[in-house]
């Protein structure tokens, strides 16, 4: 019996429920190449998608997970697609990759500048 105790006692004290950042909060702008914002340009992070607002502005929520994990256990990497479109314009498409953003959760990611071109 003592020795399932201190093993009960060894697993609570390496282990925990921590927060997990699955997607940070992401923020840009989007302009055209004469540096004018752009409106109504659909922004999707990787399923999720919203329309830019007259100033071409865009923002995504920042996205969490509870996680089980023991002592020693590696954070996940944060890897999302970001895909910019809009009529009469060339598609953009941005690839994250974070091998240790996991453990961040208070990762933010601003793109100051998107600039799409016209077809």
């Amino acid at each position: 019996m003592k020795k399932i105790l201190i093993l009960i006692l060894l697993i609570s004290v390496t282990s925990s429920c921590v927060t997990r950042l699955k997607t940070p909060l992401i923020e840009g702008n989007v302009y055209n190449s004469n540096k004018e914002p752009l409106k109504e340009v659909e922004v999707c992070l990787n399923n999720e998608c919203i329309n830019t607002d007259e100033n071409g502005y865009f923002y995504f929520k920042r996205k969490t997970k509870k996680e089980f994990t023991m002592v020693g256990s590696e954070t996940p990497a944060v890897i999302y697609n970001l895909s910019v479109s809009k009529v009469a314009y060339k598609d953009t498409i941005i690839y994250y990759k974070n091998i240790y953003g996991g453990a961040n959760i208070g990762l933010k990611v601003k793109y100051d500048a998107i600039i799409l071109k016209k077809e």
